[in-house]
């Protein structure tokens, strides 16, 4: 096994609006399987210098990618998924810390 956790690669770039990528957990033999997944992060200037962040992770036909990205494989309340990142991505920016 490859100290691989995740991988990828990139589909399109329009800095500073919009990142497409490819995504996989290569850790999992059973989701690497599953085959890549695609993520999109689109970046909307706002006003007053707030910006809004959307994140579409299409898991279409990856059940196991489903599950781990919407936290159900971590059990309830645990933290996982999109959910804990983007969490922790809007502590970072709001002091500088981790969550």
């Amino acid at each position: 096994m490859s100290g691989t956790v995740v991988d990828g690669e990139v589909l399109e770039v329009d800095a500073p609006h919009k990142l497409v990528i490819t995504w996989r957990m290569a850790i999992d033999p059973a989701m690497a399987a599953e085959g890549f997944t695609k993520l999109t992060y689109e970046i909307e200037a706002g006003r007053d210098g707030v910006s809004k962040l959307s994140v579409i992770h299409d898991v279409s036909g990856r059940p196991g990618h489903g599950a781990m990205v919407a936290g159900d494989k971590q059990g309830p309340g645990t933290g996982a998924g999109w959910i804990w990142i983007l969490s922790d991505l809007k502590t970072m920016l709001e002091n500088g810390t981790r969550m």
